[in-house]
């Protein structure tokens, strides 16, 4: 296996437990050299993070069976190694071991067995990284030593209220939220499709305005699906970004009256403003919401927006779960 170690944290302890079935145990250690070329955070000296690795390995008991060999690229020592039966790797760098093989082969040696082990995710839902513990995000263990900052597309209090929440539920209480205003780019209350594509437009648009200074953002956006004629249900889309990946989830949804879904349609008008006509209640979207007005109050719209939030972090609630 191989690695820079900058600290030896939960993820790094996983490959280690993976490698204590066998007799003999090769680390290739990064040179400050490769660390200047591939990092992006500030690490340690080759000699410290010697240190941090065989503290490590001796807590483990496998100090003794270990040669820590001292790399310049990923595919140093282990493509000669006529002895090798194994290599054990991340998730994150398969590709490494599969560039490796094709040396190995090249040279007449053995492909070795390939060991993924999974990532480890912390209380950010986010995997267990020696830059998160460099900027004092989390611990070694995934641990959460700042609060998960949250960027969201809106201003809108009924929507803050119900994204709150929602990150109460997922995070606790170490969470800070944040709402700004952003276009959306569709329609003032879109159709089908349209609704994600708002919500994913709002969560890009979140984290522009954030300049990189959130864990993720968030877009929430209210549209009508046209199950079949004269049924129209108005759902909340929910997309949750980290600046690479995407997750989306929705909220409960609500038949709206045939006759206003028309007027949406064809006026190009929101829900919001179709019922001020019909009713005269005033900024409806700011406060209990359409699905207020037609469930008499017995639901008020900031649980369609907490509904919609949370699922949108279902995906990596059950990634983190499952890796962990």
């Amino acid at each position: 296996m191989g690695g820079t170690f900058t600290y030896v944290h939960q993820g790094h302890l996983r490959l280690f437990e993976a490698a204590k079935k066998f007799s003999k145990i090769t680390i290739g250690l990064t040179s400050d050299e490769f660390v200047r070329r591939h990092k992006i955070y500030p690490s340690f000296s080759y000699g410290k993070r010697l240190a941090g690795l065989r503290a490590a390995l001796g807590k483990l008991g496998i100090l003794a069976r270990a040669s820590i060999v001292k790399i310049d690229k990923e595919t140093d020592v282990a493509p000669e190694l006529a002895d090798a039966s194994a290599i054990i790797v991340s998730e994150e760098t398969e590709g490494a071991a599969a560039r490796i093989n094709a040396i190995r082969r090249r040279n007449g040696l053995r492909a070795l067995k390939v060991i993924t082990v999974p990532l480890s995710y912390g209380g950010d839902l986010k995997k267990i990284s020696c830059s998160s513990i460099y900027e004092g995000k989390t611990d070694l263990q995934g641990n959460l030593r700042k609060p998960v900052v949250i960027q969201v597309g809106t201003e809108n209090p009924t929507k803050l209220l119900g994204a709150r929440a929602a990150l109460a539920r997922v995070f606790g209480k170490k969470f800070i939220l944040r709402g700004s205003k952003v276009d959306t780019g569709v329609a003032d209350h879109p159709f089908n499709d349209e609704t994600f594509v708002g919500s994913k437009n709002r969560a890009h648009a979140a984290w522009k305005k954030a300049k990189g200074k959130c864990d993720y953002s968030i877009g929430m956006e209210s549209g009508l699906f046209t199950l079949f004629k004269g049924i129209h249900i108005d759902i909340t889309a929910c997309c949750v970004y980290d600046g690479k990946e995407e997750t989306y989830g929705t909220g409960m949804g609500f038949v709206v009256p045939e006759e206003m879904a028309r007027k949406i349609k064809e006026n190009h008008s929101d829900l919001s403003k179709v019922l001020e006509e019909a009713t005269g209640l005033k900024e409806v979207g700011r406060k209990h919401g359409a699905i207020g007005h037609f469930s008499a109050g017995v639901l008020h719209r900031r649980e369609q927006i907490e509904q919609s939030v949370v699922c949108g972090f279902v995906p990596r609630l059950y990634k983190a779960k499952v890796e962990k």
